[in-house]
C-alpha cells in the first residue's frame, strides 16, 4: 500500500503541467508606457470616439481607402476585425479594459519606460488609478444599458482621471523628453 501511494505521488509530479497549475504570473510583463500604448490609449480612444458617433447608431461601411488606412495604422489583422467589433460591444469592452487596466497599472514592480519604478505607492497615483476605475465602470454600466447620454457624460470624467496622472507623471514642457513617470 505504501508503495502504491508513493507511485501515485510520483506520477502526479511527472504529469506535465501538474506542478504549474497556479495561474498566470503576478509580475508585470510590460512597462507602464507599453501598458498605456497597448491597452489604455486604445481603449480610451474608443470611448472618446463614442462621444462623436453614437455606438448604437448606423455605422457606415468603411470605404476601401479608409480600410487601407486602418490597415496601414493597425495592421491587417486589426483592420480585418475593425468592422466586427463596433458599436455598443466595442464601447463595453473598452470601458471594461480601462477599469481593469487601472489595476494593471498598480502592479508592484511595474517600471516606467525610463527604468524608474512606477509610482504605485504614491497617494496621487493611487487616486488616479481609483478614479480611472470608478469612471470607467460608470461608462461600462451606461454602455451595457446602451444609455448614450449616460455614457457620453461618464466619458468626460474618464478624461479627468487620465489628466490626474498625466499632468504629474507624463506631461511637461515637452512630454517626449525624459524624465517621465517620476
Amino acid at each position: 500500500m505504501r508503495r502504491l501511494v508513493s507511485l501515485s505521488v510520483l506520477s502526479l509530479l511527472l504529469v506535465p503541467g501538474a506542478a504549474s497549475a497556479q495561474g498566470p504570473s503576478e509580475e508585470p510583463m510590460g512597462t507602464l508606457g507599453e501598458l498605456m500604448r497597448g491597452l489604455m490609449f486604445v481603449s480610451a480612444n474608443k470611448l472618446f470616439d463614442a462621444q462623436a458617433q453614437e455606438p448604437g447608431g448606423e455605422l457606415p461601411e468603411m470605404s476601401p481607402e479608409v480600410s487601407e488606412a486602418v490597415s496601414a495604422l493597425m495592421g491587417p489583422t486589426s483592420a480585418r476585425f475593425a468592422s466586427i467589433y463596433r458599436g455598443w460591444p466595442d464601447l463595453v469592452g473598452a470601458a471594461a479594459a480601462l477599469a481593469d487596466g487601472a489595476k494593471l497599472a498598480m502592479i508592484d514592480g511595474r517600471l516606467c519606460d525610463n527604468g524608474v519604478s512606477a509610482p504605485v505607492g504614491r497617494a496621487d497615483y493611487i487616486e488616479g488609478a481609483r478614479l480611472l476605475e470608478e469612471y470607467s465602470v460608470n461608462v461600462l454600466n451606461a454602455a451595457r444599458e446602451q444609455d448614450y447620454e449616460g455614457a457620453w457624460e461618464a466619458i468626460n470624467y474618464v478624461t479627468e482621471s487620465c489628466s490626474h496622472c498625466h499632468s504629474t507623471y507624463r506631461d511637461g514642457p515637452d512630454s517626449r523628453q525624459e524624465p517621465r513617470c517620476q
